[in-house]
Parts: structure tokens; C-alpha cells; sequence
């Protein structure tokens, strides 16, 4: 700890021993998870939804989360959230984004650091947990331009959405504004949902290999094109699949593949 002084003459030790936290306003800092994987048919992405078993929003659908700890980092507090919530864990995960509307949360002011997960689904089962009143997959049906719709058997959550662009700095970039939900899903959720599914097929056109996180450990290379395609929007062949994903999949037998580095006998 070095020994130069502040304007009011106190060293940086001097300085934090009377520092009082209290003396300013904090607000709270949740992490929340936007969990994907793939259908049995692999033409479309599912999603992880809790139900919430108390107030706010009580009895709403959300996406798994909650209160970062004082002695835990955002990514520790998504990954314990998602365990605690839904019984899934050792999974794919990345930094989405930060979210910070001031009354985004009726609660209080809070802050949340928004996660990216993927898995293949296979043997993942959740279970609800902690304050969870349910933990289920929906699958996303994103065809329609700007509508969203998430349904899981008769329990169906549509939304619709745009997009625009604000002009900060050099160039435009877009933002993505919901304008309105029906059956209703807890806090911005709605919004984060879009936001991941939109981050995801961006990547996925530059970064292929991550189409690996959603597959399991064999999979054919015609449901590896299928879930492709619908990442992407588009109608690809599948010696195109063959040749982006060379270097990451080695084939087994015929229509067969693992991902390099995996023992096909494990």
C-alpha cells in the first residue's frame, strides 16, 4: 500500500480505515442465466424458464438468477443461481451484457450481469429449487420477424419486439426495445431473451465451433446442419457444415461425428 498523501493529507491506509460505504448509495447486483439448447429435432432452440414463487412478479415465468454475494464473482453467483434454481450445472457460459434501467426491478435499485449458457439438453432434467416454483424448457418459435413465441405443451408466452438504431459515436449501433408482451414474462426478461438469441446467431455465423456447445457427444451432421441453419436463417448443405466445422468434428461412421478431443468410447 503505497504512503503518498490526499489533498487532506491522509495515506491510502488512513484513507479506507475511515472510509464509511454506507455514507453512499449501492445498489444490488444479480446475475441472471439465458439457457438454451436444442430441441429433440434439432430445428429449434429451447430456453430455460423458472416459474417465481414469490413477489415480484409471483407465479411469472423468469429466467433463473438471483442476488450476487458479497464474497462470490457475477460468473460464481450465475453458475451457483442456475444449480440452486434448476439442478443444472458444468455447463457452457459466457458474459452477455449489463442492464441497469433504474426501475427495472420494483424493488429496489439493481443491477444485473445477464449470462449466456448452452448445453445439449441431453440427460438434463431440472428440477426447481431454492425460491423456483418450477423450472421447465419452452421451445422458441422466432420465424416471424419481430415476434417471439415460447411455448411449453398448452403454456404459450408471445411477445413482440423492434429494433433501432442510435447514432453513438462513428457509427450507428442497434438496440433492441420490447413494445409488447402477453402472458407476461418477469422484470426485462423479454428483452434479455431477444438480446442472447440475437447475440447467438450472430456468433454462430463467425464462430461456427460454438454450434459444438449445443450438440451432443455423437450427433449426425444433417442435425448439426439443421441447427445451423436455424441459428442462422439459412439453407446450407451439408458438405458447407463439413467444411466450416473441419478441424473441430472428426467422423465416427457414416453420418456420425464427435467433436476432436473426445474419446468415442468414454
Amino acid at each position: 500500500m503505497n504512503t503518498f498523501k490526499n489533498k487532506d493529507g491522509l495515506t491510502e491506509a488512513e484513507f479506507l480505515a475511515a472510509y464509511q460505504p454506507k455514507n453512499y448509495p449501492r445498489p444490488s447486483v444479480t446475475a441472471d442465466i439465458v439457457l438454451f439448447a436444442p430441441n429433440d429435432k434439432f430445428d429449434k432452440l429451447k430456453i430455460l424458464l423458472i416459474r417465481r414463487g414469490n413477489h415480484p412478479y409471483i407465479f411469472c415465468r423468469a429466467l433463473p438468477g438471483g442476488f450476487v454475494d458479497i464474497n462470490e464473482s457475477c460468473e460464481a453467483a450465475a453458475r451457483r443461481e442456475l444449480k440452486e434454481e434448476t439442478g443444472i450445472d458444468n455447463i457452457y457460459i459466457e458474459q452477455l451484457c449489463t442492464v441497469s434501467e433504474p426501475k427495472r426491478d420494483p424493488r429496489m435499485r439493481v443491477i444485473s450481469v445477464v449470462y449466456l449458457a448452452l448445453t445439449d439438453g441431453v440427460n438434463v432434467k431440472p428440477t426447481a429449487g431454492d425460491d423456483a416454483a418450477a423450472a421447465d424448457w419452452f421451445e422458441i418459435d422466432a420465424a416471424n420477424y419481430r415476434k417471439v413465441q415460447l411455448t411449453n405443451g398448452n403454456e404459450i408466452i408471445t411477445y413482440k419486439y423492434m429494433d433501432y438504431l442510435v447514432n453513438n459515436g462513428k457509427l450507428p449501433h442497434k438496440i433492441t426495445q420490447i413494445i409488447k408482451e402477453d402472458n407476461g414474462l418477469a422484470f426485462d426478461h423479454a428483452q434479455l431473451i431477444t438480446c442472447a438469441l440475437q447475440h447467438l446467431k450472430e456468433t454462430v455465423h463467425y464462430s461456427s465451433e460454438l454450434l459444438l456447445e449445443l450438440m451432443p457427444k455423437q450427433f449426425s451432421l444433417s442435425d448439426m446442419q439443421k441447427m445451423y441453419n436455424t441459428l442462422t436463417d439459412k439453407n446450407i448443405e451439408l458438405s458447407h457444415i463439413k467444411q466450416l466445422m473441419q478441424g473441430y468434428i472428426k467422423n465416427i461412421s457414416g453420418d456420425i461425428y464427435t467433436y476432436k478431443g473426445v474419446d468415442q468410447d468414454e
